[in-house]
């Protein structure tokens, strides 16, 4: 068992390696850093008013709200 995690790991730290390989390679050919784009993307598309249920209420604020009203 101990053999197959640390395959596991292995093959884990292989896939980074290349994937991290392929983003150095895109950022330096075509200026754009893929990682961020797909962060941003995955960002936006969270709805307002799962932010408010989570974010919102411990700041507790809404977004859907004007402040002083």
């Amino acid at each position: 068992m101990r053999f197959f995690y640390r395959l596991k790991g292995k093959l884990f730290r292989k896939i980074v390696n290349i994937a991290d390989r392929i983003d150095i390679w895109f950022n330096n050919k075509f200026n754009v850093n893929l990682k961020q784009k797909a962060l941003e993307v995955a960002q936006d598309k969270i709805p307002l008013s799962h932010l408010d249920k989570t974010i919102g209420s411990h700041l507790k604020i809404k977004t859907g709200e004007k402040n002083g009203n």
